[in-house]
């Protein structure tokens, strides 16, 4: 595991704007006391709205939606801040230290951070931004929208402002989701097709030596951790608005209906499918194309060496000519020895990483397989 510092995702400098060019990121204050602030009055400030336009004030404080958006919005703003930081400091060193050429780095770091990653949130986040917006304004079985219906969202007391407001908050909760979800499908295609396209041959010795892989998997698996800390705040969002389980009104009949009924946790199923995906993908472009730089490398060299070693050693009598042909067999030797040991280290490279990864993605797959079995079964 890397212990650089941009590993450190408790600390000040994780809170800091790093210029990842992420909008949300870059519009949110710089400093970490500022971003701090900014957690606490953005849902303090967007709550105090709401109050100011519903319907029903005290329905409005007792909605579980309503109030549990505090905390969630402040999640959101506090996960994105700390992944573009994690992203902007840890993602150009890691690479480096894998010896990519710098047009496969840049190429990589635009795509993940800046211009396109804002186009890829939206996108990301457009389904269910989307869905959001068709539930909120068209009519269900019971001949109500969602936000009407008692028996769904159940805010009509609160006002039809107080839907727009909500959309308006769900849309930005979904772009900063977005950032999440974008990064890592990104990642997975420009960071597996630049290992493929790598020539690693020259910088064997540094790479497996001194562990120089270290750095890329510690900062997918820190990539991880922050995800996990995601999840369990959107399972505790949905577990405490009622949403965990289906509704007996929820009618569930086919794909579209579990599209449309679970689009929470099929957002955090998804990303941790994309980032355990990514982890398989990383590992096997990377092994394959170190696999192939140690055959290269020592392939010809190794038959030679065993040839060589096959053959007794020969006495010439001739002290200097003996050192010659011992020298060429430890020489012989040394080749073999280092591509046995070469191909050793790479076989083991992120086995650990991957069970780490998967158990952090437990929470999200065990939440969404539960409801997929209540939904077969019926709702409760």
């Amino acid at each position: 595991m890397s212990r650089a510092s941009w590993t450190r995702l408790v600390s000040l400098q994780s809170l800091r704007y790093q210029g990842s060019g992420w909008w949300i990121d870059r519009i949110l204050p710089h400093s970490a006391g500022g971003l701090v602030a900014a957690a606490i009055l953005l849902p303090a400030v967007w709550f105090a709205i709401g109050l100011a336009v519903t319907d029903d004030r005290s329905a409005y404080i007792d909605t579980p939606d309503v109030k549990h958006q505090m905390w969630f919005l402040a999640l959101h703003v506090i996960v994105v801040r700390m992944m573009a930081s994690l992203w902007s400091r840890g993602l150009v060193p890691s690479l480096r230290a894998l010896h990519l050429d710098d047009a496969a780095v840049t190429k990589v770091r635009t795509g993940a951070l800046g211009t396109w990653a804002n186009v890829g949130a939206v996108l990301a986040g457009a389904f269910f931004i989307i869905r959001d917006t068709y539930m909120a304004f068209h009519d269900g079985p019971s001949g109500m929208n969602a936000f009407d219906d008692p028996e769904m969202w159940g805010f009509a007391a609160l006002g039809h402002q107080v839907r727009t407001l909500m959309l308006i908050l769900w849309h930005l909760e979904w772009v900063m989701f977005g950032y999440l979800l974008a990064l890592q499908l990104w990642t997975l295609y420009s960071v597996a097709r630049a290992f493929g396209r790598t020539d690693f041959r020259p910088h064997l010795d540094t790479i497996l030596i001194h562990d120089e892989y270290r750095n890329f998997f510690t900062l997918m698996n820190k990539t991880a951790t922050l995800s996990l800390l995601f999840a369990l705040g959107n399972l505790g969002f949905i577990s405490l608005t009622g949403e965990l389980f289906p509704r007996e009104v929820v009618q569930i009949e086919g794909v579209g209906d579990v599209l449309e009924q679970m689009s929470d946790l099929l957002s955090i199923g998804l990303l941790f499918l994309v980032i355990v995906v990514a982890m398989f993908a990383y590992l096997i472009t990377l092994r394959r194309a170190l696999t192939r730089a140690v055959n290269a490398t020592y392939a010809e060299a190794g038959d030679a060496a065993l040839e060589l070693l096959a053959k007794p050693m020969p006495e010439s009598g001739d002290d200097r000519a003996d050192a010659v042909e011992m020298r060429q067999r430890i020489n012989a030797l040394a080749a073999v020895v280092r591509a046995v040991t070469f191909q050793r280290e790479i076989d083991t490279i992120g086995g650990k990483l991957v069970r780490t990864v998967l158990a952090k993605a437990a929470p999200a797959g065990a939440a969404l397989a539960k409801r997929i079995a209540k939904m077969s079964v019926g709702a409760p």
